[in-house]
């Protein structure tokens, strides 16, 4: 499916939603700067979820061994399949995209 923006007004609802949906997904986040370049900050993690809180003008990735708080987004962009959602990019008011992958766990060999 195509990549789509959430307007602001979305971020907080939409992101509630999505993260009651998860189930057992990976998350990794990379991070791309003109001043860092592009740097993997977190790889594959199980999820805990997603959310925007609109008080602190945050979005916060909670993964089980790491957070990740993004402070005044200014666009979120998302991409779905039928799976559900399986990235999301947020841009910073400094151009900083921060770009989250979600993925479903390969699964265990049989034995």
């Amino acid at each position: 499916m195509p990549v789509r923006k959430l307007e602001k007004s979305e971020w907080e609802d939409y992101f509630n939603q999505v993260s009651k949906k998860l189930g057992a997904k990976e998350v990794q986040i990379e991070i791309v700067s003109s001043e860092l370049g592009d740097q993997v900050e977190t790889q594959w993690q199980p999820i805990i979820g997603l959310a925007y809180d609109p008080k602190d003008d945050e979005f916060e990735v909670a993964g089980e061994k790491h957070d990740h708080l993004i402070p005044k987004p200014v666009e979120i962009y998302v991409e779905e399949d039928i799976d559900g959602i399986k990235l999301v990019e947020v841009i910073q008011e400094d151009g900083t995209k921060h770009i989250i992958r979600l993925r479903t766990p390969p699964a265990l060999p049989e034995e």
